[in-house]
């Protein structure tokens, strides 16, 4: 049995939508990430929406977890 597992995107849309395609080609009964969704790149809102959509299970990953609870970490102003 295989899953896919992904993580840290922090908000790099192109690169997910390149990582889901390439699972798509592959025999895997479920892909989960492993946090870090948001951060440094300009597509948190569509990261988030696209993992929603997907209806993929995962967890938060510390840079998520900062950014929900507007924590002054992870270079945040």
């Amino acid at each position: 049995m295989r899953y896919a597992l992904i993580s840290d995107i922090h908000a790099n849309l192109p690169a997910l939508e390149a990582v889901l395609a390439d699972v798509a080609t592959r025999a895997v009964r479920a892909t989960y990430h492993l946090g870090d969704l948001v951060g440094y790149a300009p597509w948190p809102n569509e990261v988030v929406a696209k993992l929603s959509a997907e209806d993929f299970s995962g967890v938060a990953g510390n840079y998520d977890s900062t950014v929900a609870t507007d924590y002054k970490d992870c270079r945040r102003k």
